[in-house]
């Protein structure tokens, strides 16, 4: 076991930041270089953190730098150029999400470290959010049965004229609100349920050009669950990104939001409530969410372990798909089968 990660991060955006808070604030972590191409982010990290090294480019950084393991945390366009980089250097990577900007994009990345293998993981920190973590634990306990059908949405007020920087440039970041927010949503429902097997979507771009602002979707899992995901970022009266998932079995159901699991049994023939204030176990340091300081200490304990992470760029490959899957389907308007995502 090492004592120390020494953490490069490329791209000082706001997950940058984020997590170089995060991690400095780790005893197990150590923030050696920073790499991001616009002099004005580096200068007052230069003036606060002086111990730190800035570069213009991360590949002198990955030169530099003692390195163990590096943050993408980039416009979604750079990532998968940047983590074949790390692999080059055999250098364990985390990546935001979503993966890439297409699954053709992600495809050479997937092929890569199938033949040299290095730890990596990807941040889809929904996961780790106490909420969620609860209602897998009671979803994988059989309790409601077989599944029938499941709602799921996600929605927050962000757009409702034209949207500025690279979030609202397909070939910057591979799509809207799915691509860039709703991605979340699709990896919980492939973490609560299994793989997809077949998607058809409609989206619609009201306020955006490039990409979509709204999007309808019907997915059916292989294990023969179907149901629907539907997201917005310019719905109103939702001032943070809130996520809501109805799952309906033979012997019960579920509500999950990031507040609360609410799970009605036939059996006991009442509602059962966890919120978020009684499923809370505490973290080291909370900057932005509990969520992120967890999937930070996980990517740092994985590498000082020498072991995988539990949310691979595997995991990110299969949301790709079915995000790729609901474009194609609402470009053809028809049903996309799992043998074409």
């Amino acid at each position: 076991m090492v004592d120390k990660i020494n953490v490069g991060i490329i791209g000082m955006g706001k997950m940058g930041i984020l997590h170089t808070g995060i991690l400095n604030s780790l005893n197990g972590a150590n923030v050696k270089g920073v790499a991001e191409k616009q002099d004005l982010i580096l200068k007052p990290i230069r003036q606060l953190l002086p111990s730190i090294g800035t570069y213009n480019d991360y590949l002198d950084m990955i030169k530099k730098e003692d390195l163990d393991l590096i943050y993408i945390t980039t416009p979604t366009s750079f990532h998968t150029n940047i983590a074949l980089d790390c692999l080059d250097h055999s250098i364990p990577f985390f990546v935001e999400k979503p993966l890439g900007i297409s699954v053709d994009d992600c495809r050479p990345l997937i092929e890569s470290v199938r033949k040299k293998p290095v730890i990596n993981m990807i941040g889809y920190s929904k996961r780790f959010v106490d909420t969620f973590k609860k209602a897998k634990e009671i979803i994988d306990s059989g309790v409601l049965g077989e599944l029938i059908y499941f709602n799921s949405s996600m929605y927050v007020s962000q757009l409702f004229s034209k949207g500025k920087g690279w979030r609202y440039k397909k070939e910057a970041s591979g799509g809207g609100v799915l691509s860039t927010l709703a991605a979340h949503l699709v990896d919980l429902l492939v973490w609560f349920f299994g793989d997809v097997s077949l998607v058809e979507g409609h989206t619609k771009s009201y306020y955006s050009k490039d990409v979509e602002d709204f999007v309808h979707a019907y997915l059916l899992f292989e294990g023969g669950l179907g149901g629907y995901l539907d997201t917005s970022w310019s719905v109103r009266n939702y001032r943070l990104p809130e996520i809501k998932i109805e799952v309906h079995g033979e012997k019960g159901m579920l509500v999950v939001t990031d507040d609360y699991v609410k799970i009605y049994t036939d059996e006991e023939a009442r509602w059962k409530n966890y919120y978020k204030q009684d499923l809370y176990a505490g973290v080291d340091f909370d900057l932005g969410g509990p969520e992120y300081t967890r999937e930070d200490k996980h990517m740092i304990e994985s590498v000082s372990q020498k072991k995988a992470t539990g949310l691979d760029i595997f995991e990110g490959f299969k949301v790709q798909k079915v995000v790729d899957g609901i474009y194609k389907s609402a470009l053809t308007n028809s049903a996309v089968e799992s043998d074409e995502l």
